[in-house]
Parts: C-alpha cells; structure tokens; sequence
C-alpha cells in the first residue's frame, strides 16, 4: 500500500473542534488515527453527515441547557441508528465547527470488489428515513416547525499531495453542502407530493370515539385524517405543518372536511360527527349555506350532529368576521367546538367571544391529572365556566384509568383517548375492561 505519509492537525483546525465532557460522543481530535488509518488503507474515505441547525435556534431561545440536554438526546438517537443501520467499525463524532453536525465516517467494505459510491446513497436514505421523525418529534415543543436534519454524503480520495487532514476536512465541508442540496431537493418533492395529493383526494378518515364519562356510551366519534401511510404525510402533524409552510393550508383543510363527511356515511345517523377545521376555512364560500346543507343531506349527517371543532391555538384576526361566518352554519344546526382549550394565553377570550357548544380540554391537562393538585383545580374552573355559558367538556388523550377516574370525579361531560379506542377506519367498540382492571 505503500509508505503512509506524515500529517498534522493545524491550530486553527484543532480549535473548531472540542470535546465536550456531557456528550458520549467522540470528537475527530480523538479519532484521527482511526479515521487516518481507514483512509490510508482504502485509498479513500466517504462519509456522512447529519446537521442539525435547529440546536442552534433552540439554544438562542431556551438557553445552553436545554441545548445540551437535545444535543445530548440527538446523539442518542444517531448512535442507535449506528448501531442498526451501519457497522461497528464505521466511526461517529460530533463537528461544532460551524454549525451542529454529526459526521459518520465510514470504514472501508470488507469485499474489495463493493464499490462504496454504489452502496452509499442508498444507506443515507435508509438513515434519513430512520431518523427524520424522531427528530422532528425531539423538536418540535421548542420550534414548533418541522425541524428536519440535513443528511448529505461525500466521498475523497486519497492525493499523496495534499494532507491528509486537509482532505478530510473538505471531505466533510463537501458533504455538508451536499445534505443543503438534498434538503432543498426534497423540499420540492414533499411540495410536489402534497399538491398530488390534494388534487387526488388523496386523504383518507379515521374515527375515534367520544364518550359520556359517566355511563361510557358512545356519543359521537372525531373525524381524523391521515395521508397515505407509506409517505411523510400519515402524520397529520407533519401533513398540516409542511402545508402552511407551502401556503396550502386552506386547500388541505377544505379536502380533509369534505373527506371526513363523505367517511360518516357508514355512521349511525343519531351520532355525533366532530370534524377539526381551521380558522380561515370557516369563510369557505364552497362550503356554507345551501352547498353544505345538500352535502349533509347526501351522506345523510344531520346538521344538529356536526361539531366543527376550531383549533384554539390559531389565530382569529376578526371575532365579528369569525361569528359571522359561525352562524350560516349554527343556522342549520352546526355546533362550534374549542379545541385545545387550556393550550394557550388568549383561551378565555375566544371561549367569551364565541360560547362554543363544546369545549375540549388540550392533552397536556389531561396528562397525569390524577397527580396534580393545580390541573385539577384549572379543570375545575374550566367546568364551571362551561355551566355558565352553556357548553360542554371533553376530555381527550386520556390513557389510564386513574386519569379517567380523576376527570370522572371533577365533573366532566365527556372523554375520548386511547383508553376508550384509537382511531380507525371503521367505529369499533368501545374498551370497557379497564374497568375492572
């Protein structure tokens, strides 16, 4: 192979990269020799990086801590996908040079007949797939956007000219702009698959039970749409985030309303139908008045049974404007729900200007209710507002009985969550064993 050539670590590289003592994760201080090593033996080194810029917002908002304690979760996440994906010898570090990045050297094929430029798109894509989600999950209570990494890949070869420091370096600087690249490109594709997939109607609807706290019947199901399952967009979250991003909310939000009525036509004509709509659609010209009174009356829904359920977390410019609207649809007898109440600061003005039929209870004050003094005191306050004006409370997200059994006690109308059943395509009975449990 011949004789392996003398290199160095410059000052000025030296000091773009650290270690940080909370991270279990080495740096390329620490594991030149390896890398130099795998390099000097293939006559080429590839690798991947995986760059979070997120780290960067999150520490400007919420301070080093926090960072530390994502960076430190990220590196979780990155070493187990190593360990599933890739082979044991290819080596991790983390890169803080420029912006946050992760870079996965990768060890020479053990065939010499593999070709690594063959074999290495094809393991980013099974990377990005494996981690993209749980990255966004791992973000998105700080950003509340879709925080995605940027995956790129490069390759070098070696120049018995050059240093082979100065190789890996651009190595990985080529690599990174390479993941931008990417990150662009699929940009485009996910606008190009949404815009599909909203021509075709490509959307279709779950149902998930709501029912009277206290006797467990059955009182009406929330419509929940999913994308196709095989694509980003199964994730409603996802779905409706990458539409405001592309400017196609109001477009989604109108198919997703039309599906989840053309969906209840196999539902019992007495239940309820609670369909989550945005804001801005409640204006749709196409779908007040006359249009959607003969919608209901083809799919057979009476009007008294639909529940438009409002996400309070948006914003409503013009509550006139807002009430306005609301009551070509209360005129036919549509009822107005507050979804997510409790979620954010304006709630109790929305809940005042608009008196909604029904209100329902954001998850987070539902989460472990049975263990907190102050949730159940805010609940308390919620159910005597809602007596005052009229409405009702629902419960959503509960998942064990000693919630369920806490919200009994204080007096809510109704409940929904994975306790009772979770969303699918056809209404499925409800989950009583826990009951006896």
């Amino acid at each position: 192979m011949g004789q392996k050539k003398e290199h160095y670590i410059s000052a000025d590289i030296y000091k773009g990269f650290y270690y940080n003592k909370d991270l279990d994760t080495s740096t390329i201080i620490k594991e030149y020799d390896a890398i130099n090593d795998a390099f000097d033996e293939a006559r080429f080194i590839a690798c991947i990086t995986i760059q979070v810029p997120h780290l960067h917002k999150v520490e400007y908002q919420y301070g080093s801590h926090i960072y530390n304690d994502l960076l430190a979760q990220t590196n979780t996440i990155l070493k187990r996908l190593k360990n599933k994906v890739f082979r044991r010898d290819d080596i991790l570090i983390v890169d803080m040079f420029e912006v946050d990045t992760f870079v996965l050297f990768l060890s020479p094929p053990r065939d010499n007949n593999t070709q690594m430029l063959d074999h290495i798109q094809p393991m980013v894509e099974r990377a990005r797939y494996q981690i993209e989600e749980e990255i966004f999950r791992l973000f998105y209570p700080y950003t509340k956007e879709y925080s995605k990494p940027a995956i790129g890949y490069s390759l070098v070869i070696n120049n018995p000219m050059i240093n082979n420091m100065r190789l890996i370096m651009n190595l990985v600087k080529q690599s990174k702009q390479m993941g931008e690249f990417l990150g662009e490109k699929q940009k485009y594709q996910s606008l190009f698959k949404l815009q599909r997939l909203i021509l075709n109607h490509d959307i279709k609807t779950v149902f998930q039970p709501i029912v009277d706290i206290n006797s467990l019947d059955v009182i009406g199901y929330e419509a929940l749409s999913r994308g196709p399952s095989d694509t980003e967009f199964n994730s409603p979250m996802l779905m409706f985030l990458l539409a405001s991003e592309f400017g196609l909310t109001f477009e989604l939000d109108t198919i997703c309303r039309k599906t989840a009525f053309e969906s209840a036509r196999d539902l019992d004509t007495e239940t309820k139908i609670f369909v989550n709509t945005l804001p801005m659609t409640i204006h749709d010209p196409e779908f007040r008045g006359r249009y959607l009174d003969e919608l209901l009356k083809d799919v057979k829904v009476k009007p008294e049974n639909v529940i438009f359920e409002v996400n309070e977390g948006l914003a409503i410019d013009n509550y006139d404007l807002f009430k306005s609207a609301l009551k070509d649809y209360s005129d036919i007898g549509i009822v107005h729900a507050s979804d997510d109440v409790g979620h954010g600061y304006a709630d109790l003005e929305r809940i005042l200007e608009l008196h909604p039929g029904f209100m329902k209870l954001d998850i987070t004050m539902v989460r472990d209710i049975d263990q907190s003094y102050i949730k159940k005191q805010m609940v308390k306050a919620m159910i005597g507002l809602a007596k005052n004006i009229n409405s009702k409370i629902i419960a959503e997200g509960i998942e064990t009985k000693e919630e369920y059994e806490a919200l009994k006690e204080l007096g809510v109308d109704y409940a929904q969550g994975y306790l009772f059943g979770r969303p699918t395509e056809k209404p499925m009975p409800i989950n009583k064993n826990f009951l006896s449990e």
